[in-house]
């Protein structure tokens, strides 16, 4: 008689100490390219400190399946969904998904800021978009990580907490991005691709 497959389980990481630590780095490092990882010892402090909600998925016979970190960014009303991964031994079993329904879910839980946010690849935006989110109508182009001046074309997503979105302010898209690239890619503020950035928001971003 085949034995069944074990069903992974989702497990919350709250420090670089956790003993799934290694195995998520490792695949996080895998399933990211250079450009586009932060560094690892950041992602460790501020998971440390509860900014980052870091969530594994995790079975018997593969330590780490999948994971999602979100940006709990304490000041600003908004959540980030910074990256989401799957093992590509794991693909088409819905790990995905499963991980995307459960960073939806922690952001509804309880009071707590009004919106999140993705950025994404062109073809990762069905993904998303069966989980509710909605694509902003945005010529979007994000920095690299170390270096100074390459930048890539990505889709930018959200969810609202409660609204059916039409349309969105240009000010709090500009501000989302403001901080997005200032705090998560690390870009000065007087950064060129920035400031392009910001010149290519309108003053009503549409939705999709």
């Amino acid at each position: 008689m085949k034995a069944e497959r074990a069903e992974p389980v989702l497990v919350p990481v709250y420090s670089s100490k956790s003993p799934e630590w290694s195995a998520f780095a490792t695949l996080y490092q895998h399933a990211f390219p250079f450009w586009e990882r932060e560094p690892l010892p950041r992602i460790a402090m501020r998971v440390g400190s509860g900014r980052y909600r870091l969530t594994v998925l995790r079975c018997a016979d593969e330590p780490v399946v999948g994971f999602h970190l979100l940006d709990q960014v304490a000041v600003l009303d908004y959540v980030v969904l910074t990256f989401l991964a799957v093992h590509q031994t794991a693909r088409g079993r819905g790990v995905g998904r499963r991980l995307l329904r459960d960073a939806v879910c922690a952001f509804h839980a309880g009071p707590g800021p009004e919106w999140l946010f993705v950025e994404a690849e062109a073809e990762l935006v069905p993904f998303y978009l069966g989980q509710g989110f909605r694509q902003l109508a945005l010529d979007y182009r994000v920095p690299h990580y170390g270096s100074l001046t390459a930048t890539q074309p990505m889709k930018l997503l959200t969810l609202h907490r409660s609204k059916q979105l039409g349309s969105i302010a240009g000010g709090l898209i500009r501000q989302v991005i403001e901080h997005l690239f200032s705090d998560g890619y690390q870009v000065c503020p007087d950064d060129p691709r920035l400031a392009r950035q910001l010149q290519r928001v309108p003053d009503l971003v549409g939705v999709l």
